[in-house]
């Protein structure tokens, strides 16, 4: 699977010509698996030398109770990956306009 993700990311970004040298991307990271893997595959092409930008991870704290503080940028600083953490309150704003049993999504 990861070949073919990387192939895949590969073939998008030639194809629609996304890559200036240089250029800085913003990859939002939600937590989610799947912005995990996104970032995995960018960095996988740029230690191939074949996504010659800047990435900067960017999540969003949004204050939800019980979510781990500090999980996702010691992470990323473990994986030597430039980020930025920006806080939030759209928790309580959500919950405040959402009606009872309905999902956040």
């Amino acid at each position: 699977m990861r070949k073919r993700l990387l192939r895949q990311a590969r073939e998008a970004i030639e194809a629609y010509a996304m890559v200036e040298p240089g250029a800085r991307w913003l990859v939002a990271l939600s937590g989610g698996k799947d912005s995990w893997a996104l970032l995995a595959v960018l960095l996988d092409l740029k230690w191939r030398g074949l996504l010659p930008v800047e990435l900067l991870a960017c999540n969003l704290d949004q204050g939800q109770p019980g979510f781990p503080k500090g999980v996702i940028g010691a992470h990323l600083d473990k994986l030597g990956v430039a980020h930025r953490i920006e806080e939030q309150d759209t928790y309580s704003v959500v919950t405040d306009k959402i009606a009872g049993g309905n999902t956040y999504c």
